[in-house]
This record gives C-alpha cells, sequence and structure tokens, in this order.
C-alpha cells in the first residue's frame, strides 16, 4: 500500500512538472583551462534566470529547461575572464556547448591563480551549490600536492578524524561515529567492507593520484544511499581531457623508525581523446612500497573486587601484563584505473570505471612479554602475509531530453582480503623475576621490566611451547543498478526547479573462512627431534627446544620508543627464514583446530532494494526547498556454525559436534530527507536539514551462532534478528563567500541515534529475559553464563559546532599574494549508555540438602553507564598554509585530534575506562616545476614523530603507545607532451 501511495505521488508531481516544462531546451558541455585540462567548480549561470550550476570534477555542466529562442550563459572562476555566450534553441532541442576560459588580465599584465588557490575555489564552489551539505577535497589538492594516501587528504575536513593503523590514515570517523557506522562510495557506488567482522572500508589502498575528487556528504539529499549514520566519503574518478597526456613519476624516501632508504613510489598516466573528442580514455597506474614499521609498548590492566584502594576513591588496576613489540612491515600499494566516456551527442553520454586497488603487508610482529598472571617471560613472533584488493567496475548512462535528464548505472565491487600464512612461535622462560610478582602489580608499567625485578639475560632459558599456523579469506561481493529521472520545471522567475525520482538495488553476497593449526611444542618436543634432531637443547629443560638456532645475528639493537621510557629493551629477534624452514619441515606436526571454523566462520547475502521522490523549489529570489523521501528495503540471510562442548580456547584439538545454523531478517524505513536553503544575500548561504540514516548491524553479530563450552558454563549467541541503527539528524550551516576574501562558514549538527547494538553477558535465568527457552537452549543450563548482541533501549545523542575558514592573499600586494590558507575546527559531545550487567550468587532460601535444589542461585542485576561515544574526540583542529610563487608550491599542514574514548565504563568506580591521548602531527609538501615537463616534489608526514598514545583513566598509565616515526619522500614528476 505504501508503494502504491509513492507510486501515485510520482506520477501525479510527473504531470504537473511536463505541464510545466512543455517548453524549453537542455545546454550541455565541459569548461575547461587555457591548457585544455578540465575545470572543475566554474560557475555557468543561466542569465536572466535563477538557473546557475557548477560545474563537477570533470568540468561537465547541464542547463535544463532552457526557454527557446536566444539565452545569454556567463561563465565565471575566480582569475579567469568571465565570458558571456548566445545560445539559440528550439523547444526540446539539446545543444552542447564546450568553453575555454583564459587567464583574467589587468592592465595588459595577466593575473596568474595558482595551483592551489584554484583547487582551493573549485572546492568551494561545489560545496555552495551543492543540494545537500558536504565537504569537498579538490583534484588539485589530491594530485599536485599529494598526501600519503586519500584518507590522510580526506581526513583534514572539518567534523573529521583519521583512524591511523602503522602511522597512516586507514578509514575516517565521521563527526565522532566509528568507521563502520559511515559508508565509502565510488561515484555514488556503495564501496565494500574491508574488514572481516563489520562494514567499515580502508582508504589506504588508495593512492590520491589515482582520485579526480572527494567528497564527505554529512547531509544526504533523498536520491543518495542512506546507509551512513555520520556521512558517506564519496571519491570521484577523472574522465580523460582534451589532448594527448603521458606523465610519469618516480620518487623514493626515508623512514626515521627503521633509519633506512627504503621507500619507492612510481605512477604513470595517460589520456587521450579520439574521434574529435567523443571518446575519451585515461588510464592511470601507481605501484609503492613503504616501510610500516613500529614500536609499540602494552600494558594489560585487571581490576579485582569493589573495595577501594587505601587512600584511593577506586580500586586501583593490577597489570596483568607488559608487552613490547619491535615490528617490522613492508606495504605494498597497487592502484590501476581505466576509464572510458563516449559522447553519444545531443546531451547523453555513456561512461565506464574501473579501478583495481591492492595493499599487500608483509608483517613480522616480534612481541616479548612480562606475565604477572602466569610468572614467566613469553616470546612471540608471528610472520604474516596480508593481502587486500578491491576491484570496482561500473558502467554509466546520461542521457538528456524533454528537458529532463535520464541516469542510469550497473556496478559490481569485490573485495577481497586474505591472509594465506600466519606463522607464530612462542617461547617460554619460567621463574625470570627475582621479585615477589604481587610487588609488581601496581607499579608504572614500564617498571615492571625493571633490571632489579627480572633477570632475562640468559637467553639459553628460553623453551619452545607452542606454534600455530592460520590462514584467513574474507570476501564481498555487492552488484548494483540504479535509475534516476530528473525533470525540470519552470514558472517564471518566482517558481522552477526540478522533479527527481529513482530507484536502486544492491545485492551483496559475503563469506568469511578461518583455517588454524596449533599444537604444544614443549609436550612434543620429541616429534620436532625426530624431523630436526640438531636442533639445540634449552637449558632449561634439555628435553625442550632452545631458541639459540631461531635468533635473528642480523638484528639491529635500537632505542625502543625513543628512549620515551625506561627500562623498555628489546634486543633479539627470530630469524624469519629460519621460522619458515622449522614450519616447512614441522607442518604435519601441527593438528587442525576446529573451534576457530566454528566461532568464526559465516556467509551470507544482503538484498537492498530503495526507491525516492524529491524535489527542487526555487521559490523568489532567496529560497530553495529540497524535501525527499527515500523507501529503503532490506532482506539478508545469513549462516553460521552451532557447536556443543566447545572448546574454552582455540588451542585445543578436540572434536565436537556441531551444525550449520541459518537465519533471515527483513527490515524497511521511510526515511525523510528535507533541506531548506535560505540566501538573502550574493554573499550569504543558509541552510538548513532534517535528515534521517540507518547502519545495518555488524556482520560478525548477525552470524547465527550457538556456541556452548559445558566445560565453563558459558553460552555464545547470535542471531540475524538485530535492527539496524537510526539516526534522526538535524543540521544548520551558514556560509558567508566573497570571492575577493574567502569562505567562512559555521555550522551546527545534531543526531539522536536508536537501536545501538551492545553485547550482553548475563546468567541463563528461569522466567526473565535470559530464560533458556528464549534462546532455544536446554533448561539443564540455567545457571550458566551467556553473552548475547541486542538493540539498546536508550537513545545516543551526539552534537557539536564546525568552523571552516578558506582564503586567499592573492589580491596583496608582492610575495603574499601566493598565500592560501585554511582552517577549521569542530567541538562536540555526545552522550551513550553502556549497559553492565552484574553477575552475582545469593543464597537460596528453599535449599534443602538432598532435595535436587541448588545452594545458591544466580542473579543478573543491570546498570547503565553514561559515557560519550566510542571514538567521538571533543576537539577537532586542521591548518594548512599554502604558498605558490611561479614555479613552486608548497604547503605545511597540522592536524589536532583530541583524545577518544576507546573503553567504556562497567564498573561503578569507573577504574577499567580506557581513553587516547591527544594526537598531533605536522606535514609538509614541496614541488618546484624545473621547466614546462619537469617537476621536483618533496614531502614529510609526521615530522615531530609524534606517537599514539592510549591510557587507562584512573591511574594515567598507559595501556599501549605507538611509536612509527616520521617519512621523508623526494620525487620527480614528467610530463611528456606537455
Amino acid at each position: 500500500m505504501k508503494i502504491r501511495k509513492l507510486l501515485f505521488v510520482c506520477a501525479a508531481l510527473w504531470v504537473f512538472t511536463l505541464k510545466a516544462a512543455a517548453q524549453g531546451g537542455i545546454i550541455t558541455g565541459t569548461v575547461t583551462d587555457e591548457t585544455k585540462a578540465f575545470l572543475p567548480g566554474a560557475t555557468v549561470w543561466l542569465k536572466g534566470t535563477k538557473q546557475k550550476v557548477v560545474t563537477d570534477i570533470n568540468g561537465k555542466y547541464t542547463i535544463l529547461s532552457v526557454p527557446k529562442g536566444k539565452n545569454e550563459l556567463q561563465f565565471t572562476f575566480i582569475g579567469y575572464e568571465t565570458q558571456t555566450i548566445e545560445v539559440t534553441l528550439r523547444d526540446d532541442e539539446t545543444i552542447t556547448r564546450n568553453i575555454k576560459m583564459n587567464l583574467a588580465s589587468i592592465l595588459g599584465k595577466e593575473v596568474v591563480i595558482s595551483t592551489q588557490a584554484r583547487g582551493q575555489t573549485a572546492a568551494i564552489n561545489r560545496q555552495l551549490n551543492a543540494s545537500g551539505i558536504i565537504s569537498a577535497v579538490s583534484s588539485e589538492k589530491l594530485a599536485e600536492l599529494p598526501d600519503e594516501n586519500v584518507a590522510d587528504a580526506i581526513g583534514r575536513l572539518p567534523g573529521l578524524m583519521v583512524q591511523r593503523d602503522g602511522g597512516e590514515g586507514q578509514k575516517i570517523i565521521i563527526r565522532g561515529l566509528d568507521p563502520k557506522y559511515n559508508s565509502v562510495a565510488i561515484n555514488g557506488m556503495s564501496s565494500p567492507s574491508t574488514s572481516a567482522s563489520d562494514r567499515s572500508a580502508d582508504l589506504n589502498m588508495i593512492s590520491p593520484e589515482i582520485v579526480g575528487g572527494a567528497e564527505v556528504l554529512k547531509a544526504n539529499t533523498a536520491d543518495k544511499d542512506a546507509d551512513g549514520l555520520g556521512g558517506t566519503v564519496n571519491l570521484i574518478m577523472k574522465n580523460a581531457p582534451k589532448g594527448l597526456k603521458l606523465s610519469v613519476t618516480g620518487q623514493t624516501g626515508y623512514h626515521s623508525q627503521i633509519r633506512n632508504i627504503g621507500n619507492i613510489k612510481g605512477n604513470v598516466l595517460v589520456s587521450n581523446r579520439f574521434f574529435k573528442d567523443k571518446l575519451g580514455l585515461i588510464f592511470t597506474a601507481s605501484a609503492e612500497q613503504t616501510d610500516r614499521s613500529n614500536d609499540r609498548f602494552i600494558a594489560a590492566y585487571k581490576v579485582n573486587g569493589n573495595t577501594p584502594t587505601p587512600g584511593l576513591s577506586y580500586t586501583k588496576p593490577w597489570i596483568t601484563s607488559t608487552r613490547l613489540q619491535s615490528n617490522l612491515e613492508k606495504r605494498s600499494r597497487y592502484n590501476v584505473n581505466l576509464n572510458f566516456d563516449f559522447d553519444l551527442g545531443h546531451g547523453s553520454k555513456i561512461k565506464m570505471y574501473n579501478l583495481f586497488s591492492a595493499l599487500g603487508r608483509d608483517r613480522d610482529i616480534r612481541e616479548k612479554r612480562y606475565d604477572l598472571e602466569g610468572g614467566r617471560l613469553r616470546y612471540a613472533q608471528t610472520d604474516a602475509d596480508m593481502k587486500g584488493s578491491v576491484l570496482t567496475n561500473m558502467l554509466q548512462g546520461e542521457h538528456n531530453f524533454w528537458s529532463s535528464t535520464l541516469n542510469w548505472g550497473f556496478g559490481r565491487s569485490d573485495s577481497r582480503q586474505r591472509t594465506p600464512y600466519e606463522h607464530q612461535m612462542e617461547f617460554r622462560m619460567n621463574t625470570p623475576f627475582t621479585v615477589d610478582i604481587n610487588s609488581l602489580g601496581t607499579l608504572p608499567p614500564h617498571m615492571v621490566s625493571a633490571p632489579s625485578n627480572i633477570n632475562e639475560q640468559d637467553l639459553t632459558q628460553y623453551y619452545l611451547y607452542e606454534g600455530r599456523f592460520t590462514t584467513e579469506r574474507t570476501s564481498e561481493m555487492e552488484y548494483s543498478a540504479w535509475l534516476d529521472w530528473k525533470k525540470s520545471f519552470d514558472f517564471g522567475k518566482d517558481f522552477s526547479g526540478y522533479i527527481k525520482i529513482g530507484g536502486k538495488y544492491r545485492q551483496k553476497e559475503r563469506e568469511r573462512l578461518t583455517d588454524r593449526n596449533y599444537r604444544r611444542l614443549d609436550q612434543n618436543a620429541n616429534l620436532v627431534y625426530a624431523n630436526m634432531p640438531t636442533l639445540t637443547r634449552s637449558q632449561f629443560d634439555s628435553r625442550y627446544v632452545g631458541i639459540t638456532d631461531f635468533l635473528d645475528n642480523g638484528f639491529k639493537h635500537r632505542d625502543f620508543l625513543s628512549n620515551r621510557y625506561n627500562n623498555l629493551d628489546f634486543n633479539f629477534a627470530l630469524n624469519q627464514q629460519a621460522m619458515s624452514n622449522f614450519y616447512d619441515v614441522n607442518s604435519a606436526v601441527y593438528r587442525p583446530i576446529l573451534t576457530t571454523k566454528i566461532q568464526k566462520d559465516y556467509d551470507g547475502n544482503e538484498k537492498i532494494t530503495a526507491a525516492y521522490i524529491m524535489g527542487e523549489f526555487n521559490i523568489g529570489k532567496y529560497i530553495t526547498f529540497i524535501p525527499g523521501v527515500r523507501y529503503d528495503h532490506t532482506s539478508m540471510h545469513y549462516g553460521a556454525y552451532s557447536g556443543v562442548n566447545v572448546p574454552e580456547d582455540e588451542t585445543q584439538e578436540l572434536v565436537f559436534d556441531y551444525t550449520r545454523t541459518t537465519d533471515s531478517n527483513t527490515f524497511s524505513y521511510w526515511l525523510p530527507q528535507i533541506h531548506l536553503r535560505i540566501k538573502p544575500l550574493q554573499q550569504l548561504d543558509i541552510r538548513l536539514a532534517y535528515t534521517e540514516t540507518l547502519s545495518r548491524p555488524d556482520y560478525e553479530l548477525l552470524a547465527p551462532r550457538t556456541i556452548i563450552k559445558s566445560n565453563i558454563g558459558e553460552v555464545t549467541y547470535n542471531r540475524t534478528n538485530l535492527k539496524p541503527a537510526l539516526s534522526k539528524n538535524i543540521d544548520a550551516i551558514i556560509s558567508f563567500y566573497e570571492p575577493k576574501i574567502g569562505l567562512f562558514t559555521v555550522g551546527g549538527f545534531y543526531k539522536k541515534i536508536k537501536n545501538f547494538i551492545y553485547t550482553r553477558s548475563a546468567f541463563l535465568i528461569d522466567g526473565t529475559a535470559t530464560d533458556p527457552a528464549n534462546f532455544g537452549l536446554a533448561s539443564s543450563l540455567t545457571g550458566s553464563g551467556i553473552t548475547y548482541a541486542l538493540n539498546s533501549p536508550y537513545d545516543a545523542t551526539i552534537k557539536g559546532v564546525e568552523v571552516d575558514i578558506q582564503t586567499q592573499l592573492r589580491r596583496l600586494p608582492g610575495l603574499l599574494k601566493g598565500v592560501v590558507l585554511g582552517a577549521n575546527f569542530t567541538v562536540m559531545d555526545s552522550e551513550m549508555g553502556y549497559f553492565e550487567t552484574n553477575k552475582s550468587r545469593v543464597r537460596n532460601p528453599n535449599y534443602v540438602v538432598g532435595n535436587g535444589t541448588k545452594p545458591f542461585l544466580p542473579v543478573n542485576k543491570d546498570t547503565v553507564y553514561y559515557d560519550r561515544l566510542l571514538k567521538q574526540p571533543s576537539f577537532l583542529a586542521n591548518f594548512s598554509l599554502g604558498y605558490d610563487y611561479k614555479g613552486f608550491s608548497g604547503r605545511l599542514s597540522y592536524t589536532y585530534q583530541g583524545n577518544i574514548l576507546v573503553s567504556e565504563q562497567h564498573r561503578s568506580d569507573g577504574a577499567d575506562v580506557e581513553s587516547t591521548k591527544a594526537f598531533a602531527k605536522w606535514d609538509l609538501q614541496l614541488k618546484q616545476r624545473i621547466n614546462k615537463q619537469f617537476q621536483v616534489y618533496a614531502s614529510a608526514a609526521n615530522i615531530f614523530n609524534w606517537s599514539d598514545s592510549k591510557k587507562r583513566n584512573v591511574t594515567g598509565y598507559p595501556s599501549n603507545v605507538e611509536l612509527y616515526g616520521s617519512s621523508f619522500n623526494i620525487g620527480l614528476k614528467y610530463d611528456i607532451f606537455k
């Protein structure tokens, strides 16, 4: 019934627009600069009307409902001469007018607009003329002075925070919302997840030179996918400009963490247009190898009991272990992009985009653990080969006729994340501590390993304890098809606009497969010696394999964490080849572990159908109203495994009964997307928006499982019946833009989110919400623990203010006219209720010895603790100072990210809460043009070697400190046909 009503409304509005647009035509075309390069962000105005559009990343513009007869089009862009052309149209005629804009001149002297200034202007125009609320990154910023990857470039926009991995940007946090609650798209088509467990997508696979531009949609219109609570990162692909282009880039670099030159990168771009510029072809490729080695210090804590420590208001956390990691990592990044576009004439065009991105990670995770719970020293080293790739193919069409635009598209996107090889060996040293370990638990964590507390110099005391070999594969394939029809209307100067309707179908197939082989090698050392009889034996116990034959004689000792803490020393490592040889010879000794498969494997499919209707209504001189509604229907089906008598952990070789479990779910939502734009002055733009968005549950939580661990009395239960998180969003933005001065924007946002998912651990109790029957469990499990996911009954809220300033000093005299400035800051706050179920046992008043009753009964007591959202910073700030002079271009950037919550409260004293420390870094990009074809460039990232740090809040003691160094690169670019 609801669909019928929507179709009826669409039909009625379509008749209305047909009547309003019975007469008129279409003007379309491309705007280029004096070098034949596309000029994005140029303003095209149909004089005498309110119709004003901005060219896209590929310089394209389209104006609908142009009156028949003579019309004037005006083209403007800062630093270029304003051009006005006359166009005569007949009814329903489509005319193409391509324009080349020339640099402006004053008193006969050519005005030079710098690359950075042009890029800033294009991004500003794109932002101010978007139907929704967006932030944009220009192609010039991405290509001319590129950051290390796309995530780093996008992360400097207001309200955004970069989530780093190994020192480079990996994912984007938008307005305080975890990356899994945001979406990534390529040319508007959803990109698949690269995570094994949730819906987040990595951006560190993509080199910025591949992308034509980027935008972050913070308040969507109804024609956009609604599956991003915080927003959507949309990457825009390039089309081929006019003329033959061929450029080659090469660079190398230095990484301070390993004190070595080893980073290399190469790019190639080839493009041309054929058949009188109707067919465009552009090919770009890049290959990069970079070092992401790092030092990491980790402290794990436990809080026992509820009695405050004497002299404190809380129970002081006790250290269970400290870990030192000196990790080696080489990353190989590959990108290949092949795009076609063909102009069919009469305003119609077909485009095909193909993008392949891959990231290989050769990791050597080297860890020394001071285990206070076990009273041992443990050394584990993992040799891992990780490969990730995303392949995107899409075919799009655009057709302009009858004062309307028809867009259609088909696409597929394939994400594959693999770990074909992960081998770990662990050695142990028993009784290394020289003092009572109970005296170490409350010390500052870096004091645990002080020489006075431990004797660890004699490496011959180590013995081989265990080995494990793991493989994993996660794949996601998504198919998409969409159709949009936009029909304009014009009732004169006081009322014009368009109606747009459309639909989209998405189908997703997903699978995760794991395999683990494991063996206790101290208990089975005889099997190892049968294969390798010459291995040196441990001095601790001659029955066991020693560490001596595995040591890396080429290990380079360096100051761990640059000596930021005392008593932290990493003085040896294993040889990778020796580890590999050991596994090759002893692989048959390792045994398959079924528990891993049961707990992690799953597969599933989702079908998402959406339809929408929206309109833009220009009312008088000052008001634009953009209402719309989107209908979103999801059907999902998932399968996983359930098991009985499953072992406690993934180290036991037990065989147990298991079955395949399947489950399905469907849900539908009407999502209004309403925007109001008020423009009382030419320079002033006021926007208000009310939108509703959603985020579907994590894949891992949807996988239907019932894992019963009878030996410890614990059950894990998941089903597909979880609801998506739903957000009601309010945005208000005020922008002041004067081309001679720049852009000043201040905006506020508010989000109210329901159905966040949390995981509850409780006792199974008859007659309560955790009655075994509610989970399909036997009554004999009453009193066992159960862990399961459910939607929170409490709403979460986020609110914040974003301020953005962008300006150019090109009108000042002398050297100052080359300055380009950008600054933004965000202040935000949030509130979220975190559930904790306190499990206890009380005396049974009806207990009678011998009658089958139990002396103690389980009790669940729920408590809610309120705090901000995980990963929500209170303050973000970015500043960039760009300068262009003749052939020189440079940009100095500063980023500040306030602390975020990483571990929420589950105790009344808050002794378990952890957060990060504030993070800041400086980056520098420089470029010098030698001549028309050659340019030299250099870059420096994290110049002052800032570290990522986490702490336990009540003590301030560190829980995680990661230092990944600074990187410095220098390169050469050669434009052969320029």
